[in-house]
Formats: structure tokens, C-alpha cells, sequence
């Protein structure tokens, strides 16, 4: 069953990402060529589960909604250059102590 449950879903991407309709005849068909014996319910519970929505922004990052922004940013932080590090900065000298007055606790 699990086997099948996946090849439905497989079938299901597949067509959508081919912008072929998501029908239980398509999926079947698909099914059939990749040896996987599917029955007709589970193909047509997984269509009906689907009607009428989108695949493909089901499955985009944030829910489908305007997904290319974040992927742009990430891209074009890939694409820059490593910056050159910094010539590392001298040890400042360390301040003299002072003397501090504590109340003769430890006179």
C-alpha cells in the first residue's frame, strides 16, 4: 500500500509539473508504465484530495506564496565574492590598573 500511496504521489508531481491535467486516467496510466499496480479508489481519493489546487505552490517554500524572493537573495549572496579579510588589528596595550579603594575590606 505504501508503495502505491507513493506512486500516486510521484504521478501526481509529475503531471503537474508537465501542466497535464491531474486526472485519474493520467495518473493510472502513469502508474501502469512505472509497474505499479494501483487501484482506481486510492487514484481517485488522491485527485479529489487535490481538486481544484495547485501542486507545484503547495510545495513552494512559505505555502506558494512569493517564493522567488527569498531564492533571489539567496543566490545573489552565493554569487558574491569572498571579501578579503582584514589585516588583523594590534593588541591594544592593556590599560594600567588603578588602585581602587574598597572601603578597607581587605586592610
Amino acid at each position: 500500500m505504501a508503495n502505491q500511496a507513493t506512486a500516486v504521489a510521484y504521478a501526481a508531481l509529475l503531471l503537474a509539473g508537465s501542466k497535464t491535467p491531474l486526472t485519474v486516467e493520467n495518473v493510472e496510466k502513469l502508474t501502469k508504465k512505472a509497474g505499479v499496480n494501483v487501484s482506481s479508489q486510492l487514484a481517485s481519493q488522491f485527485v479529489r484530495a487535490f481538486e481544484g489546487k495547485d501542486i507545484v505552490s503547495l510545495l513552494s517554500v512559505g505555502g506558494g506564496s512569493s517564493s522567488a524572493a527569498p531564492t533571489a537573495q539567496s543566490t545573489q549572496a552565493a554569487a558574491k565574492p569572498a571579501e578579503a579579510p582584514k589585516a588583523a588589528e594590534k593588541p591594544k596595550d592593556p590599560e594600567p590598573e588603578e588602585d581602587v579603594d574598597m572601603g578597607g575590606l581587605f586592610d
